[in-house]
């Protein structure tokens, strides 16, 4: 697969993972489990796109830049983070700090992705 493939791929899935985080954060909020648990579950697909998608660009061409292996640890905390606020959400537990952690450590990891700190 080219490069640029896995990296739109890449791309869109964190941009796509950022939306449904809010969406479904909100959906459980005003008890709308139904949808909030679709929602959750298109999230968990994007996971696995941007993970699938993550693993393969790292161990095909930036296997020796520990840059990104760094950007990788942080986005399975992200991932942890996501889970955890919507899981709580669902349950109507307190879950605002696990999701604000979410959108800052996945913000970093976006800014990560974009070179901004090198």
């Amino acid at each position: 697969m080219p490069y640029n493939a896995l990296k739109e791929a890449h791309i869109g899935g964190w941009e796509v993972a950022f939306v449904l985080l809010i969406v479904g954060y909100i959906l459980y909020r005003l008890g709308k489990a139904k949808a909030g648990k679709i929602v959750h579950m298109l999230l968990r697909l994007m996971i696995v796109i941007i993970l699938v998608s993550g693993l393969w660009m790292l161990f095909q061409y930036h296997a020796s830049d520990f840059y990104f292996y760094v950007k990788g640890i942080l986005a399975i905390i992200t991932f942890g983070l996501m889970e955890m606020s919507l899981g709580r959400a669902r349950r109507q537990d307190a879950s605002l700090g696990f999701f604000i952690g979410a959108l800052v450590v996945m913000v970093l990891v976006i800014m990560l992705g974009y070179r901004v700190f090198s």
